[in-house]
């Protein structure tokens, strides 16, 4: 069992890499570097030849080779399918070990890879289409959800925290459902490329309520065959959806730094109380820095990578204050 929590573990760590490289690539705009799935212009890796390139051009004439974005892609499928091995060793490993572990956990992680992968492929097919790009960021997040708590269950060193009365499970089941929310309207806000129809903070373009059109901003699915890269929302449309990020940002830090002072009156909870608010005020700092500085590409990515690891400290916590017989 020992060794398996290590491969766990491990898969949460790979998990996190897989995350932060996805939000690499999208940021980059390099979602459709590879116009076809699962490989890249027909080939295994990147077409660099004279020859190959040539004709990766002529089959696929709207996307010609850029090479840059292509790796960007194809490293980040190359991560992918290696987390989708491990998740696989996870589950022959509890099938063969069923008597001694329980496996409806491996069970249910193959399953969620599987579904992962397809939205990897719609990702592309369908030409990054929001529903589908927001889908593919919280798979990854399921999946990093899942690992981390097969990880805890198969682990001897953490355990229940004795009952203080601070803190309820129900506190953190209602923080994880926030932060879940939040992250989803911040893959809303990515895929639909609205993170800077609003300049300057906590002005929005300088007006306190700028224009925005509510009833074009969560439409879920448009039509087939449009080409979302770089999005198709007007200006209104889009600050709608940077204000509701921004006003789920207020609701989502209130509620955890109640939290963390909840948590800090307990000797046991206090370290992943000051975890949580740590992370908060990181991630906070980023955001404003995206729409102060033009969303730079590293503090983007950090942005995500951030937020994954305020979920995990939160499946943590949740685990810590689960009821146990």
């Amino acid at each position: 069992m020992k060794n398996y929590s290590k491969l766990a573990w491990f898969g949460v760590l790979f998990a996190l890499c897989v995350i932060v490289l996805g939000a690499y690539v999208r940021l980059s705009d390099a979602g459709l570097g590879c116009p076809d799935w699962p490989g890249c212009y027909g080939q295994i890796a990147v077409p660099t030849h004279v020859d190959d390139v040539a004709q990766a051009n002529q089959a696929f004439p709207e996307r010609a080779v850029e090479a840059h974005k292509a790796w960007k892609e194809m490293v980040h499928r190359y991560f992918a399918g290696t987390l989708g091995l491990i998740v696989l060793a996870l589950f022959i490993w509890a099938f063969k070990k069923r008597d001694e572990m329980p496996i409806t956990l491996p069970l249910m992680l193959s399953v969620v890879i599987l579904f992962q992968a397809a939205l990897g492929m719609w990702t592309v097919t369908l030409q990054l289409k929001p529903i589908i790009v927001m889908a593919h960021l919280m798979g990854g997040m399921l999946t990093l959800t899942l690992l981390t708590w097969l990880a805890l269950s198969t682990s001897n060193t953490i355990r229940p925290y004795r009952y203080g009365g601070h803190v309820k499970q129900s506190m953190v089941v209602f923080a994880l459902i926030l932060v879940v929310l939040q992250i989803m309207l911040g893959g809303w806000t990515s895929s639909n490329y609205a993170a800077l129809s609003c300049v300057g903070f906590p002005l929005c373009n300088g007006l306190v309520i700028p224009p925005m059109d509510f009833s074009q901003a969560f439409v879920l699915w448009r039509g087939l065959g449009i080409n979302y890269e770089y999005g198709v929302l007007d200006a209104p449309a889009r600050i709608a959806i940077q204000m509701t990020h921004r006003m789920g940002f207020i609701l989502v830090s209130l509620y955890l730094i109640w939290l963390s002072t909840r948590l800090m009156k307990n000797r046991e909870l206090m370290p992943l109380g000051i975890t949580v608010l740590s992370l908060l005020v990181i991630q906070v700092a980023l955001g404003i820095s995206n729409v102060t500085l033009g969303l730079p590409l590293p503090i983007a990515v950090a942005h995500n990578g951030v937020a994954a690891l305020l979920l995990l400290s939160l499946v943590i916590l949740l685990y810590k204050t689960r009821k146990t017989s």
